[in-house]
């Protein structure tokens, strides 16, 4: 197992962090509650939930 996967799985804790033989790597998140799901979208990639965010708010 390279080091980095090692390091990553220590680091986030909550995240299965994984890389395929193919070379590609992947994450997911298990968490008890939307509020949690949605921070952790928000941090993995924060111009997404601005995009989310604004096109919620278009809907009011």
């Amino acid at each position: 197992m390279p080091v980095i996967l090692l390091l990553l799985q220590h680091l986030f804790p909550g995240w299965t962090i994984t890389r395929e033989e193919g070379g590609t790597w992947k994450a997911s998140v298990s968490v008890s509650d939307v509020d949690e799901l949605l921070g952790a979208l928000a941090a993995a990639d924060p111009g997404a939930a601005r995009r989310a965010a604004s096109l919620l708010k278009e809907g009011k």
